[in-house]
């Protein structure tokens, strides 16, 4: 692998010591649009396919036919990507591995857990909406792409659309206000091009009581271009500080009177306090270089650098009474008889507050349980520290005007350093680094250490505890992809080859884990492949019809790999690939008054793996289910329409339809953390089962109105069912279902969580005007945009999880019973944009 990049070293350095031969800059027409409009609701339903054809009708004989072109959104996406949202749905029922994000084709999927962080670059909308997407296996100018899609953000400032704007928004959503300024300069005449963005969120209070939202964003972009060299500098980061929601059960939104109830914050001193926040600041910085090398040769390559840290905060305690004030035990279900589970309703009917933690009463029992003030109860951070580098190079070769091939190298490593820290004491003086599942299970050792380099350590805010250690990831990445364009076809293929390492480092020396909990682990490497055809059938300059197939191979998430990286390096045992295989067909109509887009795919992917970690009530300790050999598989529909009725009116509608399954009955095995052996193993009995967390079905229909492009008005519905709640594998095996009463059916134990049909009705509102008029043709404008989410004012329950806890002996769904989340109702978001 080391020698392939050797060879592109070697074909950069001969590129910058020759000129090309003809002494030109080739520049190719920008093709990075004021893609903001698009988020605003302007270009919703302009053609997402191609440019405006010029064929009229009659003209269908043509010696070629021009190719699809899709910069923007494709058209099923622009109508549901935010509609379908509030049910967390996934193109064709995808994990988030199989979509793709890159900033200057460097990949921002992490090695860890295959997640896009979003929030890195998030409040920067003017600037980080200039994207290029392509959409299922379609090929694209960047890289390999995706099963689901792939986004392409480009930030140059030469690239981006010219622009002055300050922007104003209010809404009742996490933050309520939000201002923004952005200045892109035009390229100047010595080839400097500088943009800039700043923007600030913020919130308190609104739809839920103890909301917070503090966030500040900032992007700088400056380019030089030299010749036929661009060179790039891009920094740009979002600190964000947000308190976080929590799924709760039916009986405690009925005990609250409210399904917005939040059991997270509590009164200190006639203030809200709240105990869950999360925090992210990862900052990056990208350098670009551009070089063409020859009239049909270009040179790209990205330098990436990135630091930074989030955590989120959490109650945690010792040798003291569970806090949280939604514990089961508290409630009144929890209670068999009849007259005190009616005293505890009781109580909680005359002291609401019972539901809210209570802070004062957190502090008195830390000043007063002991002499020494010893910690019985403190507030924590669950760190993650990361560290990114990563290098990119790609050359783009139009070999003559039909063939169009590319090469790609890419180097990523990622180190991530997980930790605990005490974020506050409340009053109490310092803790020690105990473990206090050991304790209750294995008293009297060594095993209460978390740390046996530095035991019984005294520990006080800022220092870390109860777990501390590293994963070192890296991956090598070549990939080559050719387009073919013919008068009536276009034909590309592309392959990619990727060579991963994982490596887990421990900082501490655990007490149950002394040999196996320090240092560094084995590594574990991972070759993979991808390898992707695709035909596309030019009918004429409106109809397209093409077949795409795909063969992907990933390595196991690290985070699935580990079984408890926590407070050892134990793997699991059955360690494979994970492979998928996946075909589409389809069919584009682009004319003038209708737009229709219809995709078919079927979609297996094998050999999946996964770990789930909770409290288990049988084990009395934090357990680990490790599970592998999953299989799933995806088939459906996606069909989307626009037709241009009279007088600027369009009517729009969507479907998605699909039948995502479970094709096996994969492995599991429990291993808790305080034992160094498996306690039991078996398969999950899930053969056909749903894959849960999204819809099935997705239907959308709107009318959209467009006046002199100044003024835009949308109305849309959204109905989305066939969805099923996260459900707990323990309720799906062998053991679950023995000795249950006999009144208990294991079926009924087994069944999947359905969740309710919702319709959810939307409407948008745009104007734009012109303020000010100039000499040399520019103007100031003022925009506005209204959108308007749940105009119904609904609580819809947007997603939810069966609890991991399971009363095995009593079979008893109810003891532990299914949480969820709840939409708070209408939402509103207002912008007010002036721009020049």
């Amino acid at each position: 692998m080391r020698i392939l990049f050797f060879f592109f070293g070697l074909i950069q350095a001969a590129a910058f010591a020759q000129l090309p031969t003809k002494p030109i800059l080739l520049k190719s027409k920008n093709q990075w649009v004021d893609s903001n409009l698009d988020k605003d609701g302007w270009k919703y339903f302009q053609d997402q396919y191609t440019n405006e054809s010029t064929l009229t009708e009659g003209d269908e004989e043509v010696p070629f036919i021009p190719s699809l072109l899709q910069s923007g959104k494709d058209l099923f996406s622009a109508l549901t990507g935010f509609s379908f949202s509030i049910r967390r749905f996934r193109m064709k029922g995808l994990s988030n591995r199989y979509f793709s994000q890159s900033i200057h084709e460097i990949s921002m999927n992490q090695l860890s857990d295959g997640n896009i962080p979003w929030a890195n670059w998030g409040g920067l909308n003017e600037v980080t909406s200039n994207n290029q997407y392509a959409t299922g296996l379609k090929d694209n100018e960047f890289q390999f792409g995706a099963l689901g899609n792939a986004v392409f953000m480009q930030l140059n400032a030469s690239k981006l659309f010219p622009q002055t704007t300050v922007t104003l928004n209010l809404s009742n959503r996490n933050y309520h206000q939000r201002i923004a300024f952005t200045k892109v300069w035009s390229e100047s005449k010595n080839g400097w091009s500088f943009a800039s963005s700043i923007a600030y969120k913020q919130g308190v209070g609104g739809q839920l009581k103890a909301n917070e939202f503090k966030g500040f964003s900032y992007f700088l972009s400056i380019d030089k271009r030299l010749r036929n060299h661009l060179f790039s500098l891009v920094l740009l980061g979002n600190s964000q500080m947000n308190t976080r929601t929590a799924a709760i059960t039916e009986e405690l939104a009925g005990l609250a009177a409210t399904k917005q109830y939040q059991p997270g914050w509590g009164l200190q001193a006639n203030k809200i306090r709240n105990a869950n926040w999360q925090f992210n600041h990862q900052p990056m910085i990208l350098f670009s270089h551009e070089y063409n090398l020859h009239e049909k040769i270009k040179q790209i390559s990205t330098l990436l650098l990135s630091s930074g840290e989030k955590y989120t905060t959490a109650l945690d305690w010792y040798n003291a009474a569970d806090p949280r004030p939604d514990y089961y035990r508290y409630l009144p279900s929890f209670f068999t008889d009849s007259l005190l589970a009616q005293d505890v309703l009781s109580q909680i009917q005359l002291n609401p507050s019972q539901l809210q933690i209570n802070w004062d009463h957190l502090y008195w029992i830390n000043q007063n349980s002991s002499s020494d003030k010893r910690a019985r109860y403190l507030l924590e951070d669950r760190v993650e520290r990361n560290k990114k580098i990563a290098l990119n190079t790609r050359y783009r070769i139009q070999l003559n005007n039909r063939l169009l091939i590319s090469f790609q190298g890419q180097y990523r490593k990622e180190v991530y350093t997980y930790f605990k820290r005490i974020n506050d004491l409340l009053g109490a003086k310092y803790s020690i680094n105990w473990n206090q599942f050991a304790e209750d299970n294995l008293p009297n050792s060594t095993a209460i250490q978390n740390d046996l380099n530095h035991p019984n350590q005294i520990i006080r805010v800022g220092d870390s505890f109860g777990y501390h250690y590293a994963m070192h990831l890296s991956q090598w990445l070549i990939m080559s992809q050719a387009v073919y364009t013919m008068p009536k076809f276009d034909l590309n293929a592309a392959i990619e080859y990727t060579s991963t390492y994982y490596q887990r480092e421990g900082k501490y020396r655990n007490g149950v884990f002394p040999q196996n909990s320090f240092g560094l682990s084995e590594p574990n490497y991972f070759n993979n492949g991808q390898i992707k055809m695709g035909i596309t059938y030019k009918l004429n300059g409106r109809n397209y019809y093409y077949f795409r197939t795909a063969f992907s191979s990933k390595p196991p998430l690290v985070n699935d790999l580990y079984i408890s990286p926590r407070i050892n390096s134990l793997k699991q045992l059955d360690i494979s690939n994970e492979w998928a295989f996946m075909v589409e067909a389809g069919y584009i109509l682009n004319a003038p008054k209708l737009k229709i887009t219809a995709n078919a795919y079927w979609i297996r992917i094998n050999n999946a793996m996964d770990v789930m970690s909770f409290y288990h009530d049988g084990y009395r300790n934090l357990v680990n289910y490790n599970i592998s050999n999953i299989g799933t598989q995806m088939m459906g529909l996606e069909w989307s329409m626009a037709y241009t009725l009279f007088g600027g009116v369009t009517f729009n509608a969507a479907m998605s339809v699909g039948k995502y399954v479970y094709h096996n009955r994969p492995n599991y095995s429990v291993m808790a953390d305080n034992e160094p052996y498996i306690s039991e193993k078996g398969v999950l009995y899930i053969d056909q089962f749903p894959i849960t967390g999204l819809p099935h079905l997705a239907i959308y229909n709107g009318l959209a109105y467009r006046s002199n492009s100044n003024l835009f008005l949308n109305l849309s519905s959204s109905y989305m069912g066939n969805q099923w709640l996260s459900f707990n594998p323990i309720r799906r095996t062998y053991d679950a279902a023995q000795n249950l009463p006999i009144h208990l059916d294991a079926e009924q134990i087994a069944k999947p969580s359905s969740l309710p049909n919702a319709f959810i009705l939307d409407f948008s509102a745009g104007y734009s005007c012109r303020i000010k008029k100039f000499k040399d043709g520019s103007a100031y404008y003022l925009q506005f945009f209204l959108g308007v989410n749940n105009l119904l004012n609904q609580s819809i329950i947007t997603g939810g999880y069966e609890q991991l806890r399971f009363d095995i002996p009593g079979g008893d769904i109810n003891k532990f019973p299914n949480k969820y989340y709840y939409s708070p109702g209408t939402l509103y978001s207002l912008s007010i944009k002036t721009k020049l």
